[in-house]
């Protein structure tokens, strides 16, 4: 494979490795929001990601979203995808960009064709750095990340009609990460009745836009020559744009429930039942996100670090509405002094045998990779995954945020966050001021 980038994007690596972020630790331009969907594949000789257990079938579609009311921060190395060049002409706007990829309850008729697991544009701009972590070639990573890993959810789908309206659970991925490292958890809570909008960080993470403009990571992430200092306020800023990114989506969404140009949404979205989640810098993101927009009812922070407003170690302030803090077995303690002043109905879940990287897809999709290992035995990502098994670990996470949001986005009685499960003995879970162990 030609080498696509002048440099290759190694932070994306180092960065879900877990040395980064944890261990230093509106008028839309063009009304109709351009759909951007990657080419198909056939499953027939795929490795296909753990089939949903809700009642639903899950849909997907992508938008594109300019916030014409800020201008970009960052900037950085523009590609074309089918030239694989250098872009030199100015890009179309120099207002913040977006692309928001969407998972629902769905139902088809027909399930031939599902959406592959990555596009193109992150694949090759990741795969230098990405490919000798999990043990193969540059050439085969592309490969199996856009053509032999298939997702369950189907592009276009119908969404489902058992409820007139559903519940919206906002998406925020880990630094340096795509949103579709975490399919698995969004499949599952799509199938269980939820919109799950994933909002990828533009510049933050290599990201595909229409036409083939393929965005690389800003050259401000790199940390090669900095001081701590400079490492943490570029990451403060950072959650507090991922917070503006959020609002600024949940006015579109409002929007596209007035009508949607993709003739899915429209009367669909329960604006009044939002939610919010995140994994690492994205867990942050949610504290960020729900402390500065009142319309967020209910979050959960995934291993998050300690950037942002709320998690600076000099504030003392709380959020006032309903908090799970999911930690890795043997985490610091900045989640914990952040869970023990919320006043709102907070918790605190640690799961044993865990590392950082247990809550992405990685412990699932390793088999594909290992299949094609041409390298040592255990992988550096696979020694980032933790001692649990990874389906095990998978339905655990699901279980727990499934429940957390039955709570408090659907009114239900949730006994899994109120006493210890028996069928969970990995949990430790507190809940206010009380223990269970």
């Amino acid at each position: 494979m030609k080498n696509f980038f002048k440099s290759t994007i190694i932070l994306s690596v180092t960065a879900i490795l877990g040395v980064y972020p944890l261990l230093m630790c509106g008028k839309v331009l063009g009304i109709q929001p351009t759909q951007v969907q990657p080419e198909l594949t056939n499953q027939a000789y795929s490795f296909k990601l753990p089939t949903p257990r809700g009642a639903y079938q899950v849909g997907t579609t992508a938008y594109y979203l300019i916030d014409s009311s800020r201008k970009e921060t960052y900037k950085s190395e523009i590609y074309d995808l089918t030239t694989r060049k250098l872009i030199t002409n100015p890009p179309p706007t120099n207002r913040r960009e977006l692309m928001v990829s969407v998972w629902y309850p769905a139902v088809s008729k027909s399930i031939l064709k599902t959406a592959p697991y990555v596009d193109e544009g992150f694949a090759l701009a990741t795969a230098d750095g990405f490919a000798p972590n999990l043990g193969v070639s540059p050439d085969k990573f592309t490969q199996l990340i856009t053509r032999i890993i298939q997702t369950n959810a189907i592009p276009k789908a119908s969404i489902a009609n058992a409820l007139k309206r559903y519940p919206i659970v906002i998406f925020s991925p880990g630094f340096g990460s795509t949103p579709r490292f975490y399919s698995n958890q969004i499949e599952q809570l799509a199938s269980h009745g939820y919109v799950v909008v994933a909002i990828t960080p533009t510049y933050e993470a290599p990201i595909l836009f229409p036409g083939g403009r393929v965005i690389t990571q800003s050259t401000i992430f790199n940390f090669s020559k900095a001081n701590q200092t400079k490492i943490d306020s570029t990451f403060n800023e950072a959650v507090k744009i991922r917070a503006k990114d959020v609002s600024f989506v949940l006015d579109e969404l409002a929007r596209i429930n007035r009508k949607d140009s993709q003739g899915i949404f429209t009367g669909r979205l329960d604006l009044n039942r939002v939610g919010i989640m995140g994994h690492s810098l994205g867990g942050d993101t949610a504290i960020e996100a729900m402390w500065r927009d009142g319309r967020i009812k209910a979050g959960i922070n995934m291993d998050g670090g300690s950037y942002g407003t709320l998690l600076s170690s000099k504030n003392k302030s709380s959020l006032n509405r309903p908090f799970l803090v999911m930690s890795h077995d043997g985490a610091d303690n900045a989640l914990q002094l952040f869970y023990q002043r919320q006043k709102a109905n907070a918790y605190r879940l640690t799961l044993r045998g865990s590392k950082h990287n247990t809550f992405m897809d990685f412990g699932l999709i390793l088999p594909a990779f290992k299949a094609h290992s041409t390298a040592q035995p255990k992988s550096q990502i696979e020694q980032s995954i933790g001692s649990i098994k990874p389906q095990r670990a998978a339905n655990i996470i699901s279980a727990y945020t499934l429940a957390f949001f039955n709570q408090y986005l659907k009114g239900k009685n949730e006994t899994l966050l109120k006493t210890p499960s028996p069928n969970y003995p990995e949990v430790v879970i507190e809940s206010r001021n009380k223990h269970y162990f």
